[in-house]
C-alpha cells in the first residue's frame, strides 16, 4: 500500500497539489476551531472546569458554555447554508479568486477576535461568522478540479497528452498502418452503415476478423475499452476530488493529535483558537499559491 500511495503522490499535477494543500490548511484551522470550540467556551469564556462534580457551580458554568458554545455551531451551519445559496451569485460577481481567498483570509480574523474578546456575544457572533468559510470550502475546491478537467489542454497538459499517446499507440496496434491510413471505422458515427453499402462488408471489418478472429465489432469494442495490459488508463475526475475529500480528512486527524499537547503545555485553552488562527495564516499563504484561471498557468 505505502509504493502505491508514493507512486500516487508523485503522479498528481501541480495544480490538484497546490489545491490540496491549501485545503488541508484551511481544514485544518476550521477543524482546530470547530473540534474544540465548546471546551473553549464552557473553560475560557465560563471560568467552568470539566472535571469537577456534577451539581457544583464549577461543572454548571461548564455545561452552560458547553451549551452556548452549541449555539454559535449551530448559528455557524445556519451561515454556511445562507451562503451556500447564494455562493454561485457571489462568484459570478466577485469571481472564484476573490471569494475564495475572501473566505480563507476571513477566517483568522475570526479567530484572533475570538481569542482576543472575553464577551460571550461577540465570541459567537464570530463563530456563526465562520459559515462563510465552511461554505466556501465546501465547494469551491471541488468547483475548481471541475475546471481543470474540463479544460486539461490547459490546466493538465501533461497528462492530457499522455492519454492521447496512449489512444494512438493503442490505434497502431489494433489497425494495420494502410488501414489506417485508407480506411475508416466502422460504427465511425455511432452506427453502421454510414459511409458503407449495407450489401458490402467493410473492409475495417474483414480486417477485424483476420485480426482478432471474431465480429466485426470486437475492434470497435477494444477501441472503445482498451486492452488493459498494454494501455494506461487517462487521469478521472474522481481520483481528484478523491484527494481533495482526504484533505478534509486529514484535518480532523492533526489537530486531534496535538492539540491536547498545546493545551497542557499553555496551559490555556486560549490556544485552541490562537492555533486555528495560526493554521488560518498558513492556509493564506497557500491559497494565493492555487490556480484559478488559464492567467496563473502562464504565471
Amino acid at each position: 500500500m505505502v509504493p502505491r500511495l508514493h507512486s500516487l503522490c508523485c503522479r498528481i499535477p501541480k495544480v490538484i497539489r497546490r489545491l490540496f494543500v491549501a485545503e488541508l490548511c484551511s481544514w485544518m484551522a476550521l477543524m482546530t476551531f470547530m473540534l474544540f470550540y465548546t471546551d473553549f467556551v464552557g473553560e475560557g469564556l465560563y471560568h467552568g472546569v470539566p472535571r469537577a462534580k456534577p451539581g457544583t457551580d464549577a461543572r454548571r458554568h461548564y455545561d452552560e458554555g458547553v451549551r452556548m458554545g452549541s449555539l454559535g455551531l449551530f448559528l455557524q451551519c445556519v451561515t454556511s447554508i445562507f451562503f451556500s445559496t447564494i455562493m454561485d451569485w457571489l462568484v459570478k460577481q466577485f469571481g472564484t479568486r476573490a471569494v475564495y481567498l475572501a473566505s480563507v483570509a476571513f477566517f483568522p480574523v475570526a479567530a484572533l477576535v475570538m481569542c482576543l474578546s472575553r464577551s460571550v456575544a461577540v465570541v459567537t457572533v464570530s463563530a456563526a461568522l465562520t459559515g462563510f468559510t465552511f461554505s466556501a470550502l465546501q465547494i469551491l475546491p471541488y468547483t475548481l478540479a471541475s475546471l481543470y478537467h474540463h479544460e486539461k489542454q490547459v490546466f493538465l497538459h501533461k497528462y492530457k497528452s499522455k492519454e492521447e499517446e496512449d489512444t494512438a499507440q493503442q490505434d497502431k496496434m489494433v489497425f494495420p498502418k494502410g488501414l489506417l491510413s485508407s480506411q475508416k471505422l466502422p460504427y465511425q458515427n455511432g452506427h453502421p452503415g454510414g459511409i458503407f453499402s449495407s450489401s458490402s462488408s467493410p473492409p475495417a471489418a474483414a480486417a477485424s476478423s483476420a485480426l482478432c478472429g471474431g465480429s466485426p465489432c470486437d475492434v470497435s469494442l477494444m477501441m472503445i475499452v482498451g486492452d488493459p495490459d498494454s494501455v494506461s488508463p487517462g487521469r478521472g475526475i474522481c481520483l481528484d476530488l478523491a484527494i481533495l475529500d482526504s484533505a478534509f480528512l486529514l484535518s480532523q486527524v492533526v489537530p486531534s493529535l496535538v492539540m491536547g499537547s498545546i493545551v497542557q503545555f499553555t496551559q490555556s485553552v486560549t490556544a485552541y483558537m490562537a492555533s486555528a488562527a495560526a493554521f488560518g495564516l498558513v492556509a493564506i499563504y497557500f491559497a494565493t499559491k492555487v490556480v484559478f484561471d488559464k492567467s496563473d498557468v502562464a504565471k
